[in-house]
């Protein structure tokens, strides 16, 4: 899983404070986490926390950041273990759930592993990367570059693995399911016109690494690993990141990165991408919609129009995250991306999750979700919803929201994306 790079810029959060939340961000969901303990269980990162549901998305529970252990403009990666145990990678530490999202605590204490990006493999073994701002060289900024690998369900974390060049601002990790030795990683090395993105393959699970060239089209700032193909180690997908109206690409490698092709290309970021568990299918999706194709073409066909901030996968359902404005905060399509079903709206939210009263949630979520439910724009407990006409894409289910929240969306809609840029400047300076 990785971290999902939109959000909004301080200019923006002042622009539209009267109805963005307190962290200033617009409420969005950007990223789908599915539990391999249960099929049941999926979480939903937000830009106000995360949401869960127990029942496959009938009801939705919310989760409060300073619960988790972070708090502002942050989304952390998430991934939960084959035990049902929920980690979340922070820039305070790794904070660790074994309880469904109730009690929360961080892996070796606050602090002590700060990772960028999780990775799992078949078996449950977490493996993350951290790397952190150290000093200012000849060379450029260095950096505290380490893989850390937790094999006990992230109760603790070791350093793995061999020296990692210390130039490199690593930006994401991904292991290859079927060869858990294999490990890739992308980076960028330096600031401004002199930077350039790199690509590292490991074959030893980290001990040693060859680093390849990712070259970046005009206008882009860097590449992320999206996924490893499930069947061949060597097929491995990475989207390319920009600010926003600047076109990025989905690349692929069917030689560990030595080679690339670009086989998608968006007029605007690239925020979702999913592939089938056989590796057969892959989805992308952005600010324009849903586009298909299979793996052997990359002939690639437009679907749904709904706006899609993550996609995931799981069996034959494709998730997708978005907002309001697309009718739904999560989606999920039956038919390969050509329309959604609405799983959740903002409305829909129950409140936190029901946990004991010493839990994080209770002591942390509790007092805050009043606060929360009138910078939503919720209706009152007991108060019936104002639907109106939700003026979005034909949706198959319940698309209507409350008159109150919708407003809301609907000033703002249109400029949501212009910081999205500013913000990834925003964050990396955080991690440093």
């Amino acid at each position: 899983m990785r971290r999902l790079w939109i959000s909004l810029t301080v200019a923006f959060v002042l622009a539209v404070s009267s109805s963005a939340l307190a962290n200033g961000r617009f409420p969005a969901s950007n990223a789908v986490i599915f539990d391999p303990h249960d099929a049941k269980t999926i979480y939903v990162r937000a830009t106000f926390g995360l949401l869960v549901t127990h029942d496959g998305g009938v009801s939705w529970r919310w989760i409060c950041e300073r619960a988790i252990g972070f708090s502002g403009m942050e989304d952390p990666t998430y991934t939960v273990t084959p035990k049902g145990t929920l980690v979340a990678g922070t820039f305070s530490g790794v904070a660790v759930s074994r309880d469904s999202g109730c009690t929360f605590s961080f892996a070796g204490g606050q602090g002590t592993h700060v990772l960028s990006d999780l990775a799992m493999r078949p078996d449950g073994e977490i493996v993350g990367i951290t790397s952190l701002y150290k000093k200012a060289s000849e060379k450029g900024a260095l950096y505290d570059d380490h893989v850390l690998v937790s094999r006990d369900d992230a109760q603790t974390f070791a350093v793995s693995g061999g020296p990692i060049d210390p130039t490199l601002l690593i930006e994401s990790i991904e292991v290859a399911a079927s060869d858990p030795a294999r490990l890739y990683m992308s980076a960028v090395r330096g600031e401004g016109p002199t930077r350039t993105a790199a690509f590292l393959t490991s074959y030893d699970a980290g001990m040693t690494w060859v680093e390849r060239k990712l070259e970046l089209a005009a206008g882009e700032t860097a590449g992320f690993i999206a996924n490893v193909d499930p069947k061949n180690a060597d097929r491995v997908y990475v989207r390319t990141a920009a600010p926003v109206d600047v076109r990025t690409r989905l690349l692929v490698s069917d030689n560990a990165g030595q080679t690339w092709k670009k086989v998608f290309e968006s007029p605007s970021p690239l925020l979702g991408f999913a592939l089938a568990e056989d590796g057969a299918r892959v989805y992308v999706g952005g600010r324009e919609g849903v586009s298909a194709a299979t793996t052997d073409t990359f002939a690639f066909g437009k679907g749904s129009s709904s706006e899609a901030q993550c996609l995931g996968m799981t069996g034959n359902l494709l998730w997708a995250c978005s907002n309001e404005r697309s009718g739904f905060v999560v989606g999920t399509s039956r038919n390969g991306g050509k329309s959604f079903d609405a799983k959740l709206h903002l409305e829909d939210i129950k409140g936190p999750v029901e946990c004991a009263p010493e839990s994080s949630v209770a002591k942390e979520c509790t007092a805050e979700w009043p606060k929360l439910r009138r910078e939503l724009g919720l209706p009152e407990l007991g108060e019936r919803p104002r639907n109106v006409d939700p003026g979005g894409p034909a949706l198959r289910g319940r698309a209507q929201r409350s008159g109150r929240s919708r407003g809301g969306f609907a000033a703002v809609a249109g400029i949501v994306f212009v910081a999205a840029a500013g913000y990834s400047i925003l964050k990396r300076l955080r991690r440093r």
